[in-house]
């Protein structure tokens, strides 16, 4: 109780954002968890597919987790999250003119994710603002013409999009957590010393 009093209006600022994004995070994970289920239906794939061929997707790597600063964090996460904005964009736009045109509630719930993604990269964002970080630099890649790919590697390349998405869900959770964990800690340091001074 007492240390929840003495946070101050950053901390608890910095909490509020983090938590979000947290929930967030979770809501794109189970969104994309039934979207995916959707997806292999649709396009008549198998789940187990190697998918080892189709790059360009950021891959949730953690190998180094836990030795990246708060920012190195943050800043990887977002991004991942501005590269998937554009990535399912262009996974949609193949859907509707050449793989699923009819399919308009299939449609639909990409678009939801679509957007559910670009409001955490906007969370990711206010958050390392807030904390004093810069944003990361990110150029994004001219748009593809899908005209050079099969309508098989359009299946492949979508649902690679929609499980390396998932794996960053989850990454994202456990790293705002170590963030939100961080913070808390530094701020009783601060207070410690504010005490002593």
């Amino acid at each position: 109780m007492m240390a929840s009093a003495e946070q101050t209006p950053v901390t608890l600022q910095h909490h509020n954002l983090c938590s979000r994004a947290i929930l967030l995070a979770g809501k794109i994970r189970s969104d994309v968890a039934s979207l995916l289920e959707s997806y292999v239906e649709r396009q008549g794939l198998d789940r187990t597919i190697s998918l080892d061929s189709v790059d360009g997707v950021p891959r949730a790597a953690v190998e180094q987790g836990d030795e990246l600063t708060e920012a190195e964090r943050l800043g990887a996460n977002l991004q991942a999250y501005w590269a998937f904005q554009v990535l399912l964009g262009e996974v949609l736009e193949e859907q509707r003119s050449h793989l699923t045109p009819l399919d308009t509630d299939f449609h639909a719930s990409i678009q939801s994710v679509l957007l559910q993604v670009a409001a955490l990269a906007y969370q990711l964002e206010e958050l390392l603002a807030l904390l004093g970080h810069g944003r990361p630099a990110w150029e994004a890649a001219g748009p593809e013409d899908p005209g050079h790919r099969s309508l098989f590697e359009m299946k492949l390349r979508g649902l690679k999009v929609l499980q390396e998405l998932a794996h960053w869900t989850v990454r994202s959770v456990r790293d705002l957590r170590q963030v939100t964990k961080h913070s808390r800690g530094s701020g009783t340091a601060h207070r410690g010393q504010a005490q002593k001074e």
